[in-house]
């Protein structure tokens, strides 16, 4: 496990999260939220062993641009457009109408991140850096129950300390599912 200054090594932080990514393994990234748990279908079973997260929770999917965002959502209607131009990049988990069922994303408003997300090439997840029902992570020490099994620990600073809001776009009118508290 390797912990790296965003604020002293930006590309190298970026770079080597994205690397462990496309390798199968886990890497911990801020955001503008909170500091979030990030890897492929790959290293899903190992990412919430790590947790300790129920297999039937979903993890929204992790975008760092539109281009990503309708790559893993499918087309979207012209009203669910508008809504997430206007939100996003930004502190929501937006539920979205895909084949019948719903799939969530999330285009957080932290440029590395996206940045890191946008090099991984394939869809990434993400869920906050914490044993499940713990308080999310707002400084790198806490998430240091999940180091054992992380190939990358990017550092960060203090991250503001909300966890995104989740809006239901999939109904006729949009739904908050979790307030940003």
């Amino acid at each position: 496990m390797r912990v790296i200054d965003l604020t002293k090594e930006r590309e190298e932080a970026v770079s080597a999260a994205a690397d462990a990514l496309r390798s199968g393994r886990l890497a911990i990234f801020p955001t503008e939220t909170v500091y979030g748990l990030f890897f492929t279908e790959k290293a899903r079973a190992l990412a919430y062993a790590l947790k300790g997260r129920d297999l039937s929770k979903p993890c929204a999917y992790h975008v760092g641009s539109f281009k990503t965002l309708f790559s893993v959502a499918g087309e979207q209607s012209e009203e669910i457009r508008k809504t997430l131009n206007e939100k996003l990049p930004g502190p929501y988990t937006f539920l979205l109408p895909k084949d019948g069922g719903k799939v969530g994303v999330r285009y957080p408003d932290h440029r590395e991140v996206c940045a890191m997300l946008d090099l991984v090439g394939e869809p990434v997840f993400g869920t906050s850096a914490n044993v499940s029902g713990k308080i999310p992570p707002t400084d790198v020490a806490d998430t240091e129950d999940l180091w054992k099994g992380v190939a990358v620990v990017v550092d960060g600073g203090r991250v503001r300390g909300v966890a995104s809001e989740v809006v239901d776009l999939t109904g006729g009118e949009p739904r908050t599912i979790r307030k940003a508290e």
